[in-house]
């Protein structure tokens, strides 16, 4: 016997190839019963569920002879008196014969063709035509929402898999990857009138659906297609001139072919260890470009702290419309994207290993958008000697994908060393052995001529030197303090004035030089000359550095303290430092400012109080953004003491301080230290900063420290978050009303206020203007974070990756963090243990400090692993048990004393209460915490412990502990909660129930959970 079920764009049963006539099904239960069958694994289910969602509403015993009648009335439609058979508590749909059902077909289509990594877009199209819409004449059916959605994740899926963007557009209005590639589409066409077309209707889409604006890649394409632009077809030709890089150099060629053909643009990442030639090979390359085509070269510095933006302040001094979009700092990365995408451009950045955090945002910023525009980007930089916590292998990490293309630079041959210049077969092999085929230690040992070969960089340089007169060695020697180059100026000033020493230095080979600048043939070099001197010769040349740029007022501050640094010129240090860290700040690079200021504050006891407290909040805020927790509370608490006696700048403190302790200390700490800001500012008078601290105050009473599924309403929280939001918008500060509506949003939320999404929808377009990263990420934070605790599993997954999106163009850590581990959170709620638990370990493992967000991350990754009976379980949990930061805290104590009792309760090891979990009762209690209350009171009493919840529980809380199975189930289906759905049924009164949960736990692998309950 053959049975086919339509369920797609209809319903329909043939038997055996007889259509079994509509008009049967007039009878409404006996079509539902069926469906319902045919859309389960094996076409069987449990009775209590065929039940539970065909007649929610009514109770077993009166849904029983509904069944049974349904039962009947379907066996009369279809002829056949096993059709549909009911055998102890199983219904099913003709056993023992297999039935066809389209939907079930498309399904394995679907995850076949999904299968490869990328999908094939032919196979994806091919799945698509087995698709259909669910059933559509029973959209009000509750029961067929779940399937429904899973089938159109997999059309969404599919249809992104086949390119098919307009149809994914009539799917999801605001999927913005199908708006960018319908609008790149246009644009490469040469359609301007399409591309400005689809770039409006994108951008009512994403405003009207989402609340935010077109990404800058976007508004870059629709700019390309304002302007149409036309490329000539440029032709890159090779350079001849290095040795054994013809490989590296067809690369190149090849990536800038691309960027002219194609209009796509493309990452080069040119690395190797020093010395290897990346400068010589990038100079080849571009000395081989077409003229047509734009070039912009700039380099990083080897300073204290580098200069910010420094490549493109080089690139600024010689194109006018780099330097407009520099002179915009709000505006300055997309001002870079949008020179560049003016016309074919090659962009240049070299040492990368010694850029400034402004500069490694802006190469991540333009990195992420250069596939949309004409251009190659052109990194340089050492992969050796950066250890994995290095800024630069955190950026390396995010440069993935077919627009990035690597090129690495390997060691020179013996034939190499032998065409560079050995006299013989015998001198090549031995110069080859001793360099290890390092370009630049061939050429320096070439150079040094002799009969021995140095066995060092060092010894090569020096002998090199050792031919110059003692006046021209003396100004080289002066020049190797200068990381870099030098300006012509600046050398000519360490010559005393006497440019013939600085040509004969050029004419030995020692230093290369242009008509502005002189710089050393290598940075090797400058460091090997530099290494030879005595402490004293250094601190001489430094001291005449210094006094030479003190003589020139455009000099950049940062220079100067670099070089009064190393010759002990306090008075410079505290003169220029401020500016320095202040400028570096504002323009991102926080890495930098606080490297200043360290050197700044060293001096402290030179300052005024009030400049030190000053100085040291903005050394705590550039910390905490840079993940440096614990220095950041040092500064801050430092300088809370250096402002006592001045309110304004306490308070300020404070705010850092606060800022700082809710992920190093925890919401305690920070309730502490922002409410104390508020109490300074209540009579002062200065509104933007009493905003500002009512608005931590709201941060720290609110969920953002809340990893779990079900938040705690705070009516504290809400009050601050709407005096602050208030005051924001009587000041019109954006910045602000957007940082106070993501916490009255929270607030809202907590409590099942509606409004709380849009004020949080609403604060993500306030701070899409804000040019700090942080600022934007954290309304993202929130947004994601409150989408989770009210079971809009999807929305917070889009939130976390829209934050994320936004981080990646800043250094962000703390939020990045956090949402990583909502993603995390969300995808535990939703069974989807393995992607949970990967980017769980993921996330401890990436270097920096996370404080105490780690410990929560481990709480979460330790009860998953729990839960499928791992012993890795105990591990994962230990190290967060250990650390005494946040005991005190129940937030922090909370969901570990949660973690621990859950373990305990499923291995069968929790006796009785731990002292954890009796202090982490106790400290819910004080506080008012009725979510770990209640959640820690449920463990409890899952493992047998008497012991009361809360007198209020929140949201799905209420009905688990009081026993209202039925109702506690819904709650958490509500929340998208796929493991406490289970574990409530396992341990339901009813066998159909637990059988159900039983069922759900082994769907979720939770196999020690399964013997607990």
């Amino acid at each position: 016997m053959t049975v086919r079920i339509r369920l797609l764009d209809g319903f329909a049963v043939t038997v055996d190839g007889v259509p079994v006539p509509a008009p049967t099904w007039r009878r409404r239960p006996a079509g539902a019963l069926v469906k319902l069958l045919a859309l389960s694994p094996e076409s069987r289910l449990h009775r209590d569920r065929v039940v539970d969602a065909l007649w929610p509403d009514v109770t077993l015993d009166l849904a029983l002879p509904r069944l049974h009648k349904a039962a009947h009335y379907a066996r009369t439609a279809l002829g056949h008196r096993d059709a549909v058979v009911l055998k102890g508590e199983v219904v099913a749909f003709f056993p023992g014969i297999t039935v066809e059902v389209d939907a079930l077909a498309f399904e394995t289509a679907a995850d076949l063709a999904l299968a490869s990594d990328p999908p094939s877009p032919a196979a994806c199209a091919d799945a698509l035509k087995l698709a259909g819409e669910l059933l559509p004449e029973d959209l009000a059916e509750s029961w067929l929402e779940e399937p429904r959605e899973r089938l159109r994740l997999r059309v969404t899926q599919l249809l992104r898999g086949a390119h098919r963007w307009e149809d994914l557009l009539r799917l999801d209005l605001a999927n913005e990857e199908a708006h960018l590639e319908l609008l790149r589409e246009a644009v490469l066409a040469g359609d301007r009138t399409t591309a400005l077309r689809r770039y409006a209707r994108m951008r009512e889409a994403l405003e009207s659906e989402l609340g935010i604006t077109p990404s800058p890649e976007a508004v870059v394409l629709r700019d390309r297609a304002l302007a149409a632009v036309s490329s000539p077809d440029e032709v890159v030709e090779l350079s001849a001139e290095l040795v054994e890089r013809d490989e590296e150099l067809a690369a190149l060629s090849t990536a800038i072919r691309s960027v002219v053909e194609e209009r796509r643009g493309v990452v080069a990442l040119v690395s190797g260890e020093a010395g290897a030639g990346k400068s010589a090979l990038v100079r080849a390359f571009v000395g081989g470009l077409d003229q047509r085509i734009a070039v912009a070269l700039g380099g990083c510095d080897d300073l204290l702290a580098p200069r910010s933006l420094g490549p493109f302040r080089d690139m600024a001094a010689v194109d006018p419309q780099i330097a407009e979009a520099l002179d915009r700092p709000e505006d300055a990365l997309p001002g870079l994207l949008r020179v560049f995408a003016a016309r074919p451009s090659v962009v240049v950045v070299e040492d990368v290993h010694w850029a400034d955090d402004a500069t490694l945002d802006a190469i991540r910023f333009l990195a992420r958008r250069v596939p949309g525009i004409p251009a190659a980007l052109v990194l340089t930089f050492r992969e050796t000697g950066t250890d994995p916590a290095h800024p630069l292998r955190q950026l390396l990490g995010t440069l993935t994908g077919p627009a990035v293309r690597r090129v690495t630079l390997p060691p020179l041959s013996v034939d190499a060393v032998r065409r560079l210049g050995a006299t013989s077969s015998a001198q090549a092999v031995e110069i080859q052995r001793v360099t290890q085929g390092n370009p630049f230690f061939v050429t320096e040992v070439l150079a040094a001529g002799g009969t021995g070969v140095p066995h060092t960089v060092r010894d090569a340089v020096l002998a090199r030197l050792g031919t110059l007169s003692v006046p021209a060695r003396t100004v080289v020697e002066r020049l190797s303090v200068i990381p870099t180059r030098a300006e012509r100026w600046l050398a000519e000033t360490l010559a005393s004035g006497d440019a013939d020493l600085l040509v004969e230095a050029e004419r030995s080979g020692m230093l290369v030089g242009g008509e502005s600048t002189v710089a050393f043939r290598h940075e090797l070099a400058r460091q090997a000359i530099e290494s030879a001197l005595t402490a004293g010769e250094r601190v001489q040349a430094n001291r005449v550095v210094v006094d030479a740029l003190l003589g020139h007022p455009e000099v950049e501050p940062s220079r100067l303290v670099h070089h009064a640094d190393r010759c002990g010129r306090t008075d410079v240090i505290l003169a220029q430092g401020p500016a320095a860290a202040r400028e570096a700040a504002r323009l991102g690079a926080h890495r930098q400012a606080a490297e200043i200021l360290d050197v700044v504050l060293r001096h402290h006891d030179l300052l005024e109080p009030a400049e030190a407290a000053d100085l040291y909040t903005r050394r705590a805020y550039s910390l905490y953004l840079v993940n440096q927790y614990e220095a950041a509370l040092d500064c801050a608490q430092s300088a809370v003491t250096a402002a006592e006696g001045d309110a304004v700048l306490q308070a300020d403190a404070l705010i850092v301080l606060s800022r700082v302790a809710l992920f190093a200390r925890g919401p305690l700490f920070a309730r502490w230290a922002s409410a104390r800001a508020v109490d300074l500012l209540d009579s002062g008078g200065d509104d933007a900063r009493l905003a500002a601290a009512l608005t931590e105050v709201a941060r720290a009473h609110g969920n953002l420290a809340t990893v779990g599924g079900v938040a705690e309403p705070s009516e504290l929280a809400e009050q601050y978050a709407e005096r602050a939001l208030t005051i924001a918008e009587a000041l019109q500060r954006k910045e602000l009303e957007a940082q106070a509506l993501c916490y009255v949003g929270d607030a809202r939320l907590a409590r099942g206020d509606a409004r709380g999404e849009a004020d949080l929808r609403r604060a993500i377009t306030l701070a899409a203007s804000d040019s700090r990263a942080e600022n934007r990420v954290r309304c993202y934070v929130n947004a994601a974070g409150g989408a989770h605790r009210t079971g809009r599993l999807d929305d917070a997954q889009r939130y976390v990756a829209a934050g994320l999106r936004a981080a990646a163009d800043g250094e962000f850590f703390a939020g990045q963090y956090r949402l990583r581990l909502t993603a995390a959170a969300v995808q535990a709620c939703r069974g989807e243990w393995d992607q949970a638990i990967t980017g769980l370990r993921e996330l401890l493992a990436s270097p920096g400090e996370p404080g105490l967000m780690a410990a929560l991350a481990r709480s979460v990754l330790a009860r998953l692993l729990a839960r499928r009976g791992d012993p890795a379980a105990a591990d994962v949990l230990a190290p967060a048990l250990a650390d005494p930061i946040g005991a005190d805290d129940t937030y922090i104590a909370g969901p570990l004393a949660i973690a621990q009792v859950e373990l305990g309760w499923l291995d069968g090891s929790l006796g009785d209460l731990t002292d954890e979990a009796q202090r982490a009762l106790d400290l819910a209690a004080a506080t008012g915490h009725r979510s770990i209350q209640a959640e820690l009171a449920v463990y409890l009493q899952r493992a047998g412990l008497d012991v009361p919840g809360p007198t209020d529980p929140p949201g799905p809380w209420a009905p688990t502990l009081a026993g209202r199975w039925r109702e506690a189930v819904a709650a958490w289906a509500a929340h998208g909660d796929e493991y406490e759905q289970a574990v409530v049924l396992a341990r339901a009164p009813t066998s159909a129930a637990r059988a159900e949960g039983h069922r759900r736990l082994a769907a979720l692998g939770a196999v020690a959970t399964l013997p607990a309950v």
